[in-house]
C-alpha cells in the first residue's frame, strides 16, 4: 500500500516535510548541520532466508538531493539510493542491523535499521557481529484482566480503544488489531534471541482469551475497555475512541497516584484514515527498534522520525498534514 505511493508522492512534498521537521525541532531539520534521517524495514521479524526492503527519508529544501550509502556487516545489500533490498539468506537466527549514511554536502547523518531473523537452519558459524547499539524489538502479549504487567522490559506499549467501536470507527479498530496480530511476533518467541530489557512489550488488554482462530471480531468481543480507560487517564485529553498507542519506560501499573506519567509517547490513530492504520503501526514498530528509550533525547528523536515517516504515508491527505504534532506526542 505505501511502497509505490510513497515513492511517487515524496518528491512533491520534501518542502512540506522540511518545514514540519523544522517546526518540531525548533530550528533547522538537523540543527543546521546534518540532515534529519528516518529509516525503516518493511518488516521487523524475518523468516530464515528472507529478504527485507530498507528505506530512508531525509527531507531537504527544494533543489538539494541527499546521497544515500547503505552498509551491512552480514547478508547482501542489493540496489542503491533511498531504497535497497537486504538479502539475509544463509544466516542463523538473531538480531542484525544495517546502517544508512545520508550526506547533504559536507554534513552526514546515520540511521540504523534492525531486524530479527526468527528461525531456520544453522548456516554460517563465523558471522560478523551486528552493528553496535541495543535493539528495541517489539513483541505482543495479551494483558488479561486482573493480571499485572510482567517486569523487566525496556519499554511498555499498549494498544488501546477508548470505547466500544462506533460504526465509523469499526474498520479502524479492525485494521489496528490485524496489524497488531499480523506484524508483531509473540514476546515469548523474541525472548529466545533478545534480552528482556532490550524488548518493547506491546500489550493488548482483554477480559478473557479470544476464541480460536484469532479474529478482529473475537478480539473486540473480549477486549477490556474498562482497563483501557484506566490506562488512558494518564494521557491528557478525552481519548474516547481510538485506536491509541501508549508507550512508557515502566508499566502503567507502577504509576499509582500519578496524574500524568512522564515521560510517555502517545500516538492517536482515532482520525487516521483506516487504510493507513496498518502502515502507521508498522512504522511505530520500525522506529521503535532503533532507539534507546532510557535516554530522553533519543526518545524525542523517535517521535520526530515517526512523524517524518507517517507524514510520507499520508502525504496527500490534508488532515494528516495538519495534525501530526497532536497525533504523535512526546510528553517529557
Amino acid at each position: 500500500m505505501r511502497t509505490r505511493a510513497s515513492r511517487a508522492w515524496q518528491p512533491l512534498f520534501t518542502g512540506f516535510l522540511t518545514c514540519l521537521l523544522t517546526l518540531l525541532c525548533g530550528g533547522s531539520p538537523a540543527g543546521a548541520d546534518a540532515p534529519v534521517v528516518a529509516c525503516s524495514a518493511d518488516k521487523v521479524a524475518v523468516p530464515a532466508g528472507g529478504v527485507v526492503i530498507l528505506r530512508a527519508w531525509a527531507p531537504l529544501p527544494a533543489g538539494r538531493a541527499p546521497r544515500y550509502e547503505w552498509e551491512a556487516p552480514v547478508g547482501r545489500l542489493e540496489g542503491r539510493g533511498q531504497e535497497v533490498r537486504w538479502n539475509l539468506e544463509g544466516l542463523r537466527p538473531g538480531t542484525f542491523a544495517a546502517a544508512v549514511r545520508v550526506a547533504d554536502g559536507p554534513h552526514v547523518s546515520e540511521c540504523i535499521v534492525r531486524v530479527i531473523l526468527t528461525q531456520g537452519p544453522a548456516a554460517d558459524r563465523d558471522l560478523k557481529p551486528p552493528l553496535p547499539g541495543p535493539a528495541r524489538e517489539t513483541g505482543r502479549s495479551l494483558l488479561l484482566a486482573g493480571e499485572p504487567e510482567a517486569p523487566g522490559y525496556g519499554l511498555y506499549s499498549y494498544l488501546l480503544f477508548g470505547s466500544q467501536p462506533t460504526e465509523e470507527a469499526r474498520e479502524r479498530y479492525r485494521q489496528a488489531i490485524e496489524a497488531y496480530w499480523g506484524l508483531i511476533p509473540e514476546i515469548a518467541s523474541l525472548e529466545q534471541y533478545v534480552k528482556r530489557k532490550e524488548l518493547n512489550i506491546a500489550y493488548l488488554p482483554v477480559r478473557s482469551l479470544p476464541g480460536q482462530p484469532i479474529s478482529s471480531a473475537g478480539v473486540l468481543e473480549s477486549y477490556d475497555y474498562a482497563r483501557a480507560r484506566s490506562l488512558l487517564r494518564y494521557v491528557p485529553g478525552a481519548n474516547r475512541e481510538g485506536p491509541y498507542i501508549l508507550s512508557l519506560l515502566r508499566p502503567v501499573g507502577d504509576s499509582a497516584g500519578a496524574d500524568v506519567i512522564r515521560p510517555h509517547l502517545f500516538q492517536d490513530l482515532s482520525k487516521v484514515p483506516p487504510p493507513l492504520v496498518a502502515s502507521w503501526v508498522r512504522e511505530f514498530l520500525n522506529q521503535a527498534a532503533q532507539e534507546r528509550f532510557w535516554e530522553e533525547r533519543t526518545t524525542e528523536s523517535f517521535a520526530l522520525r515517526l512523524r517524518a515517516t507517517v507524514a510520507v504515508l499520508g502525504i496527500a491527505l490534508p488532515e494528516v498534514k495538519k495534525a501530526l504534532d497532536t497525533w504523535i506526542a512526546w510528553v517529557p
